[in-house]
Order: structure tokens, then sequence, then C-alpha cells
């Protein structure tokens, strides 16, 4: 790919610049003499040039034929469960009963901190739940004010028949994750050391699904216009320019493996620069030797991180600025775009025809385009019915992004699941109610009432709010309770007889009879 046989070095893979260019086919690089490069084996850098006075390696291009190597993926395939999980369930893979049970300890202990015994917020991890049930179902009901949610004209009976809004507010107020006075939390040069236990425990969770073939690397925003902020970072490329950065590694179908929020550059030059660094980071929880594909754009490209990847086995695909390949001379796009093999069609719209028309296409555009969008795919999932949640602590921002990102892994893997298992997944809407109500209804079992026996057992107090309950509610086993309403129906389960038997926490009508007990059969299925 050089011109005229030319011979030329690379330097200044440290550039970090934001302007972006289209993908440039490069030279490959030069080994030292005697030893000869295998098929699929990563060419290793001339020992003349070491190492740049800055740290950075330096490489010789020659002109040089390129033999494809092997990259059929031996990696772990994707297994479906032998029966599909609730919603619920999916979701608490990612929010675990552990994590919130050290989020109501700390927010505990912060509130005695700041306001005194007398003043202890004493929450639990049944309220905590309620209190994220309630976020995601504010998501799918989005109103301009938390307020709102409980006024007579925008009532909402999913969030205000579960929780009063003082309630509500002092939670909000009282959230935390690490013991402030526990000066062993603070780290040096870790600034989001207060929500950096949540974040460790969720990032865990994530890591334990099983990887794609395709990956991709970008960078995620969550919007912040506050400005009491160590992390605060402006991007004026992007819909939400004030926030905070998160470096994501995604599959391609969208789902969150790996991630890093980004603290600020540290003033050091490194071999890769920042962008480099950080894909390398995300892809040391790859499994090394198994041909992964990683695609990312210019902001983390260079002939280094292609090349320490190879060592590991993993391919990797992304656009290219031309400072990072200094003094490889390369031919101009156009004559680059008739030589490069092999070539697709791609359907593009003509303003002179007036018609779309096949254009010829080189196959690695191709692929790019295809498994490049994996963060992209995430960030529209979350966007789609996200509640801004306004508060004055910075960090209580990424808290409520990580529901939010649970929210949508759990949402994918379950489609991902439904595919494998042929069966028609629910949308993200139905998903994420699903998940909202079983969160806010569902109880802990618990054992038998003991009844006092001069007394008549009340029922339950009626909910104001009449929906179809999940599986997890309607299967707890807990306040049940059957009652008799005036108007008759037909049977949930047999759909054959009318009953005027209702439970009153499911809302539906049950056969209740000496010849026929569906009520017993919904609750036991």
């Amino acid at each position: 790919m050089i011109q005229n046989g030319d011979e030329s070095v690379i330097e200044g893979f440290g550039d970090t610049s934001s302007d972006r260019e289209v993908p440039q086919p490069v030279g490959e690089i030069s080994q030292p003499e005697g030893e000869v490069s295998q098929p699929g084996e990563a060419p290793q850098p001339s020992t003349s040039t070491n190492k740049h006075p800055l740290g950075q390696e330096k490489f010789t291009w020659r002109k040089k034929p390129s033999e494809a190597p092997d990259c059929t993926f031996k990696g772990e395939s994707v297994i479906p469960p032998d029966v599909l999980p609730t919603p619920l369930q999916y979701f608490r893979r990612f929010i675990t009963e552990e994590m919130i049970e050290s989020m109501m300890v700390q927010t505990n202990l912060y509130s005695v901190q700041t306001s005194g015994t007398l003043k202890n917020v004493s929450t639990t991890v049944k309220e905590l739940e309620i209190l994220n049930g309630m976020y995601l179902r504010m998501g799918l009901c989005q109103l301009p004010g938390n307020r709102a949610y409980w006024e007579n004209d925008t009532r909402c009976a999913m969030v205000a028949d579960n929780m009063s809004r003082n309630r509500f507010q002092t939670l909000l107020t009282s959230l935390h994750f690490v013991d402030n006075m526990d000066l062993s939390n603070r780290q040096e040069g870790d600034k989001c050391w207060k929500i950096c236990p949540w974040l460790d425990r969720f990032r865990k969770q994530c890591l334990e699904i099983t990887p794609e073939e395709y990956n991709s690397i970008d960078e995620q925003m969550v919007s912040f216009r506050g400005t009491r902020s160590p992390i605060r970072q402006y991007v004026k490329s992007k819909p939400h320019p004030w926030g905070f950065k998160i470096w994501a590694r995604c599959t391609s179908t969208g789902i969150l493996c790996d991630f890093q929020v980004y603290e600020g550059g540290t003033g050091k030059r490194t071999t890769l620069g920042m962008g480099g660094d950080v894909a390398l980071k995300l892809c040391e929880t790859l499994p090394p030797g198994q041909n992964y594909k990683v695609f990312a754009d210019n902001l983390f490209s260079s002939a280094a991180l292609v090349h320490q990847l190879l060592q590991q086995q993993i391919f990797y695909t992304g656009t290219l600025r031309s400072n990072r390949l200094s003094g490889c001379l390369l031919e101009d796009d156009k004559s680059l775009a008739k030589r490069v093999e092999p070539q697709d069609k791609a359907r593009r719209w003509s303003e002179q025809e007036k018609a779309f028309l096949d254009i010829n296409q080189p196959h690695v555009v191709k692929e790019y385009n295809t498994f490049m969008g994996g963060v992209d795919l995430n960030d529209g999932c979350i966007a789609r019915y996200k509640y801004n949640m306004r508060s004055r602590r910075w960090y209580i921002y990424l808290f409520w992004h990580s529901i939010m990102l649970a929210l949508v892994n759990a949402w994918l893997t379950y489609r991902r699941d439904c595919k494998l298992l042929g069966e028609r997944p629910l949308n993200q809407r139905r998903f994420q109610a699903e998940v909202a109500a079983s969160l806010i209804l569902i109880q802990a079992k618990r054992g038998r009432p003991s009844l006092d026996s001069n007394t008549t057992p009340q029922p339950a107090t009626p909910k104001r709010v009449r929906v179809r309950v999940p599986d997890d509610v309607h299967l707890d086993q807990v306040a049940h309770w059957p009652v008799k309403c005036a108007k008759r129906g037909r049977c949930t389960v047999c759909k054959q007889n009318a009953t005027t038997t209702l439970c009153q926490k499911c809302d539906v009508r049950l056969c209740f009879t000496e010849e026929r007990n569906c009520f017993k059969a919904h609750h036991f299925a």
C-alpha cells in the first residue's frame, strides 16, 4: 500500500485531537530480519526502532503482500436457558439484592451522620426496590417534575399509591453508597469514590455476560449541567455536551459488557494515547486467543493498538486519523476505494438520478457500519424511557444511569434468549413496565399469619391501580384475598365459566367452587 516502494517510520500516536476521518488502509508493519511471521500471527516491530523518546513505539513500513489471518471465532457461544426467566429475574442479574443491601446500610448511616439519630431514615431493601420501580415507572409516564406524580390533576397511581411524596423526597436526599467518615475509601486520584463501590459491583455483574464475537467501543454521555462535580466534561458534538463521559464496550446487539468512567486526563504521555489505552483496558476483559472482533472510531485507533491486540488474537477494525501514520505515504481515498478488495454493493440515493442506485463499497466498510453501532444502540434504548431525576449531588446521576443500563441490559439479554428459543419477546416499554410493577408490588414470602379467633380477618387495603400484575406477583403467595364483586366475569384460568370471585391483589376473576378451584391453580402454578 506504500507508493513507489518507499519506506517510512510512524510516530506521534499520542495525539488526541477531536477531528474524525474516513477509514484508510495502511501498509504492513515489518519485522526484524531473520524472523518470518506465520498466517494469523501478529507482526513484530523492528528491533532497530524500539521506542520513541516520548515512550511511543516506532514501526518501519514496507511494501509487502498482505496475508489474511485465520480469524475464525473460537469463543464461547451463547446458550439459551431451558426456561425463560421473568423480566424481574433478568433485571436482578445486574441489580442484585446484595447491592441493594449495601446501599441500604450506607443510606441509613448517611442519614444519621447528617441529621442525627432522631432523623434516621430507617429504610429497608424492599423500600429501595420500590424506589427503583417508581423511577422506572416515571420513565414510562414522564411529567415535568417529581411533585406532579402526586398532584390531583396529573396523579400517577402506580407511583402515588405506593409511597408518599414526603417519604420519596426523604429517600432521594439520603441515598448514599459509601461511608464518608472512612478515610480508607478515599483513594488518591479516585474522583468517583462516592459512587465507586456501586459502579464496581454493577460492572462485575456486566462482566458475567457471555461476550459475543463482535464488539464495539465508544463513549457515552450522562447529561449533567451542574457545576459541582470533579469529573464533568464538555463535548461539543454531543446532543448533551455537558455531563459525565463513560467509555463503554458493547456487543453489536447493544449489550453493555464493560465500562469505565472518565475522570479527566492525567497529563502523562503514553504509548497508545488516551483513546488507545482506554480501548486496550476495555479489551482486557475479553478472553484472549478466541478471535474476538472489536470495532472503534478514530479516537481510539492507532497502529500500536492494533499490534498489541493482535498479540491477544483480538482483531481490530476502525477509522484512522492521518496524523497517526506520519510518514506513511497513502493513495487518495478515491483511488483506494477502487483497489480495496473484496467489494460489496450498497444501496444509496442519487440526487441527480432521483432514484436508489447500487454502488460499490469495500467489504471492510460494510463490516464497520454493521458492527460499530453497539454503544449507540445502547444509548438509544436508554434515551427512550429514562426519567431525568434532578439532584444537587452529581454522583446520583450516575446511579440512575446505572439503573437504566441494568434495565436495557436485561431487556437486550432477554430479547437475545427469546430469539434463540424462537419466542416472541416483549418490547422495551412493556418489559420496563413489568420490571417496575414487580419491584413495586412483589412482597417477600412469609409464614401463615396468626389471627385472633375473636376477630374477623380484614382484607388488605384495596389497590387504587387495577392492572395486570406480572407472574412474580401472582405467584408470591402473599395477601391474595378472595372477594366477591357485583358483576360476573369470565374466569382467567379456565376461560369458560363466569364467576363473581375476584382476587383482590391480582384483580382477576377466578372460579372458586366445589367443582372447580381456579383460584388455587392461578396462585400455585
